[in-house]
């Protein structure tokens, strides 16, 4: 009741299985429809499979035909009264820009973890209307701890955001300016808040106790502080964060960069002092929808303004692929716009994208060793990577990528990965890989002492 009569405009509802999410936004969607003539809502989920078995099949038993009518090939409800609820996916991060023309009066998402918040922020700005009755937009989501999205969902909806809320349950927040300013609120649902649930299916929470500690703790509780896999699960903002500084002048600097256009291109700076392995990310460039030229001239313009001299720039090796023009000549490739971009500066090199080792040398570069307590942590051996305050976008994607689906050594490209891909370029082309150490041979000496044999 209370999800269904908030006056918020950004809703998020459950964070634990078995709480009726997946109920709970059909019922907001239908309601709306029937409540308004002519009102027309989305229900978004990553894979069209997820929402065919989740959403479709369960509305086409729960409305009546003289309600509504399903219409196959647009995956449309047809309300008698007008209406419509439109069932829609969004599987790939570029798929947001299938959508520049679409408006709705209530937008919702299912599973919202599984979505980037790129794809997230961008979809919100297509809730709009021109209707009379129009009362305002509706952004409303269901979801539980976990997947790709797990940081960004825990930053906007559980954790304290600046008026201050601590995440408790069912509190109204005004959201800062930058995300709109809509008034935010988070309602909680658990398995024992599910009566139907708990009439039909009472030994459920008995198999929910079966699982281990940490899945037990996000999906029956809906703790939001037990992230089940995440990637980089060392990543700690009080170690790897450091405030933003003028790396010294005998410092060697490089750039790198991951390409895109659809899908944000990542580009950093990083400064490694001298006769180290360490190294320091201070300036981030990071954006969609910029052609590559411009891509490479803002860089580029930052590079001179700062005096800084740049030892090379690692580019994504997909910047090389040529295309050619309708004459067949080969046009030119993202590489040579970046190394046009550069000439005279620094030279551009091809980045290495063996992925595991990739990722294994990025792990390496960020453990540490210490110790956590109520106090803080106490560092008792260092990483080798940290990124400045002024690099937010790394901050805020590389902690919460995930591990592949297909392999566990790899974090899953369905999440928001363009700084960790970036990043991850340039620490193979400065790093080796870790080799494993070989292993030793000993003997007894005439003596009986053990002596090493050499390699």
């Amino acid at each position: 009741m209370v999800f269904m009569q908030t006056t918020a405009q950004e809703i998020m509802y459950g964070g634990a299985a078995g709480g009726g999410k997946s109920y709970g936004l059909r019922m907001f969607l239908v309601n709306y429809c029937m409540e308004h003539p002519g009102a027309k809502v989305v229900l978004f989920r990553r894979t069209y499979r997820e929402l065919e078995d989740t959403h479709i099949l369960a509305l086409q038993q729960e409305l009546p035909s003289y309600i509504a009518r399903y219409k196959v090939g647009t995956h449309d409800f047809i309300f008698e009264n007008g209406s419509i609820l439109m069932c829609r996916f969004c599987e790939k991060e570029e798929d947001v820009y299938s959508y520049d023309t679409f408006e709705c009066d209530v937008m919702a998402f299912d599973e919202l973890t599984a979505f980037t918040e790129f794809q997230y922020s961008y979809l919100l700005t297509r809730c709009r209307s021109t209707k009379p009755w129009w009362t305002g937009r509706k952004i409303i989501s269901a979801t539980n701890p976990g997947n790709v999205g797990h940081v960004w969902v825990k930053r906007r909806f559980i954790d304290v955001p600046p008026q201050g809320n601590g995440g408790k349950a069912f509190e109204i927040v005004q959201a800062p300016e930058l995300e709109g300013g809509m008034i935010r609120q988070f309602i909680p649902a658990k398995v024992t808040d599910n009566p139907i649930l708990m009439k039909y299916d009472p030994d459920y929470i008995k198999v929910l106790r079966g699982l281990p500690d940490e899945l037990y703790r996000a999906k029956a509780l809906g703790d939001w502080n037990v992230f089940t896999g995440q990637f980089f699960s060392r990543w700690r903002p009080g170690v790897h964060v450091v405030e933003r500084f003028t790396p010294p002048a005998e410092w060697q600097r490089y750039i790198c960069v991951d390409w895109g256009i659809a899908a944000p291109h990542a580009v950093y700076w990083a400064a490694r002092p001298p006769s180290t392995s360490t190294l320091y990310l201070y300036r981030e460039q990071y954006g969609a929808g910029i052609a590559t030229r411009e891509q490479a001239q803002m860089a580029r313009d930052k590079t001179v303004a700062s005096g800084e001299k740049v030892q090379f720039i690692v580019c994504d090796p997909a910047m090389w692929a040529k295309e050619r023009d309708a004459d067949g000549e080969y046009m030119e490739s993202n590489a040579d716009v970046w190394k046009a971009a550069f000439r005279g500066i620094a030279e551009c090199v091809k980045g290495n994208n063996e992925r595991l080792q990739g990722a294994s040398l990025f792990r390496e570069m960020l453990d540490w060793q210490g110790i956590e307590g109520p106090d803080g942590i106490k560092i008792l051996v260092q990483p080798r990577l940290f990124v400045m305050d002024s690099c937010p976008n790394f901050i805020r994607t590389v902690p919460g990528l995930v591990h592949s689906k297909t392999n566990v050594e790899d974090v899953d490209t369905d999440g928001e990965d363009h700084a960790y891909d970036s990043v991850r370029y340039l620490l193979r082309s400065l790093f080796n890989a870790p080799e494993k150490p070989k292993a030793k041979r000993y003997i007894l000496d005439a003596n009986g002492a053990i002596r090493a044999l050499a390699a």
